[in-house]
């Protein structure tokens, strides 16, 4: 929460000074989960059973409206950020001392380079931006590995328009991008290559969510697909099979970070290398999922090519490789840094010097170097100061998600939350693009 002596911080949302790009609208009913059939729907029609988290809603229904000319800013610095983070990756993926500084297990490096040596090149990154004070979006993460929001992307705005909401353009549509994608890796309808297997991680039971609303898209096309724990996948000859049936193609809900150690990980880096199996997100996308690679960025701009440098420098906060920094710059300005840990993931592990008194910043830091000495990479990265939306529910933040399939951007998936951490239990809301008038919402 923010500290009471944060006035700044506060004060932010107690201003005037909100975003008239975007805002989230009232729909007439104030709770429409509690309406006949919204949860019914929520968890029957979209698998999304997880809407509440501790007690307090996880998603909502009332309308992220953003205005046109929002929308094209946000999708076009989600693709330039893309093209920048690719570009950085693959020094690492053709530099065995670039790909050092990143410290991946050696297996996970191993999947990378295969993927790499295979030609792979299936990508689907979720851009996370920030709405800076002045409407410039600026991109804090990049999830290049195993995005999700699938089920809330898709699913909430349906829910919404369901309740009588007729504003704006509804433009997501990378589920079906994705089930296409895989469809066309298996050979086509029938999957006549093989199957798609959807691989997860047996210890997340709310990753089944996603899994289950990709395997029906993709079986609803005419694509043979199967949810396939991970230890279930098996070498088969030059390739993999899942119970005795030849795979074509891994669709990972399975951060690749995972696979460290798995008896299958050998056969399945020989299977990637020689194209007999594909991967999405193809495995080398490990570096870009690295949030280490936003220093790296950062150290590389000047030497490469300049629409890349330019987009580093005007997109990316600024980030460094923590063991660059010093104690005394990062607790003399406590608000003006971030830390993050290099493979944290849904807002874990992520340190936000304006969120902290003076204290607990210096004891997080204490711990972050201790946590560094054994081998855990740490960037510490400016923060960004947003500029607030008017909700329902008084001024807030957004984290815009743009979804970035093969280099277009394909669709969104937004929270929203009181301060500038996105975790958990931040709030989903769907996202529309059309003009976010005042006052509520027309049954």
């Amino acid at each position: 929460m923010v500290q009471a002596d944060d006035r700044d911080h506060r004060e932010l949302f107690e201003s005037v000074n909100r975003s008239t790009m975007a805002r989230v609208l009232s729909l007439p009913c104030e709770d429409p989960l509690a309406m006949p059939g919204v949860s019914r729907a929520l968890a029957h029609d979209y698998f999304i059973w997880d809407a509440f988290l501790g007690g307090q809603k996880r998603v909502d229904l009332h309308p992220l409206v953003i205005a046109p000319e929002l929308a094209e800013r946000a999708e076009r610095t989600a693709a330039l950020v893309v093209k920048a983070i690719d570009a950085i990756a693959n020094v690492a993926l053709e530099s065995d001392a670039e790909a050092a500084r990143y410290r991946l297990a050696p297996e996970v490096g191993m999947l990378a380079s295969a993927s790499h040596e295979g030609g792979e090149s299936s990508s689907l990154m979720r851009v996370d931006l920030l709405l800076g004070d002045d409407d410039q979006w600026f991109a804090c993460e990049v999830n290049a590995d195993c995005p999700g929001g699938h089920n809330e992307a898709y699913g909430l705005p349906r829910l919404t328009r369901s309740l009588g909401f007729t504003g704006g353009q509804n433009p997501t549509r990378v589920l079906e991008d994705l089930a296409e994608e895989l469809i066309a890796l298996s050979g086509g309808k029938g999957s006549p290559d093989g199957l798609i297997a959807i691989t997860f991680a047996t210890a997340y039971a709310d990753d089944l969510q996603v899994c289950a609303l990709v395997e029906r898209a993709v079986v609803a096309r005419g694509g043979r697909a199967v949810r396939a724990p991970f230890p279930a996948l098996k070498e088969d000859g030059d390739g993999i099979a899942f119970r005795g049936e030849r795979v074509a193609v891994l669709y990972r809900f399975l951060p690749l970070e995972f696979m460290e150690g798995g008896r299958n990980v050998d056969a399945i880096g020989r299977a990637l290398a020689t194209g007999t199996l594909k991967s999405v997100s193809r495995a080398s996308a490990i570096y870009a999922q690295s949030k280490f690679a936003y220093a790296r960025g950062w150290a590389l701009a000047d030497t490469l090519p300049p629409v890349i440098g330019r987009a580093i420098e005007r997109y990316l906060p600024e980030s460094y490789d923590l063991t660059e920094m010093d104690d005394a710059k990062l607790l003399g300005n406590r608000k003006d840094w971030v830390l993050k840990r290099a493979f944290g993931r849904v807002g874990d592990e992520v340190l936000v010097g304006p969120l902290h008194t003076d204290e607990e910043w210096a004891h997080s830091l204490k711990l972050v170097r201790a946590h560094a000495a054994i081998g855990e990479v740490w960037i510490a990265q400016r923060f960004v100061p947003q500029r607030p939306l008017s909700t329902p529910w008084g001024n807030m933040l957004v984290t815009l998600g743009v979804y970035v399939q093969n280099g277009r951007p394909n669709g969104y998936f937004a929270r929203v939350t009181s301060e500038s951490h996105v975790s958990h239990d931040a709030l989903v809301l769907p996202v529309f693009v059309g003009e976010p008038r005042a006052g509520e919402v027309a049954a």
